[in-house]
């Protein structure tokens, strides 16, 4: 809430809130038309209105810790650039194959992994709830998606960073890429789409 100073009103928390709001809802991501990986394992209902393109009914979300998110990526991303001199990264790249979109994190190509970047509260990483089945399948799908553009994947890596947090409580999980979990999530998403046509 903005405080009196002396009886007016400031005007910087206003200007704020709608600068933010502007630049969120005009970011490629949040005007995307395709269904992305992230999708997949989310609310069935959700994900066949956005398909559907039904129009928005609740403009009252609160966005700020996507922002953070949005933010945090583009700093890795420049600090990923800024120290591959060996051109081993391919970072924030997007991919297609048949249904599925993906914009994929970072992707190391002598390791043959993928990662994918999360921003959470450090309460969230304390009680293991950033690691769940709709993360796991969305980084499996990434390894899906760079597989079928030609490239080898071994290993899918989630990176949880608290927002709240310091780097000693940054976390990863990594896990062998496996097509069949990735298969999985198409089949789920195919499901969707089928369901309600």
């Amino acid at each position: 809430r903005d405080k009196l100073v002396t009886g007016v009103q400031t005007c910087a928390l206003p200007i704020l809130k709608i600068a933010l709001n502007n630049n969120d809802a005009n970011r490629p991501r949040s005007l995307q038309k395709e269904l992305g990986a992230s999708s997949v394992y989310s609310c069935k209902r959700q994900v066949w209105h956005y398909i559907n393109e039904t129009p928005r009914t609740n403009f009252n979300t609160d966005k700020l810790a996507a922002m953070f998110g949005t933010a945090m990526h583009e700093t890795i991303a420049e600090a990923m650039k800024a120290n591959d001199p060996f051109d081993d990264y391919l970072i924030e790249e997007e991919f297609t194959a048949g249904i599925l979109r993906g914009h994929i994190d970072l992707f190391i190509k002598s390791q043959k992994q993928v990662v994918d970047w999360k921003t959470v509260s450090k309460a969230r990483i304390k009680s293991g709830g950033w690691l769940d089945q709709q993360k796991i399948g969305q980084v499996q799908l990434y390894g899906y998606l760079l597989e079928e553009n030609g490239y080898e994947v071994e290993y899918v890596s989630l990176v949880a960073i608290p927002r709240d947090g310091t780097m000693s409580d940054i976390v990863s999980h990594t896990e062998p890429y496996d097509r069949e979990k990735a298969l999985a999530g198409i089949d789920w998403l195919q499901n969707v789409i089928d369901q309600w046509e």
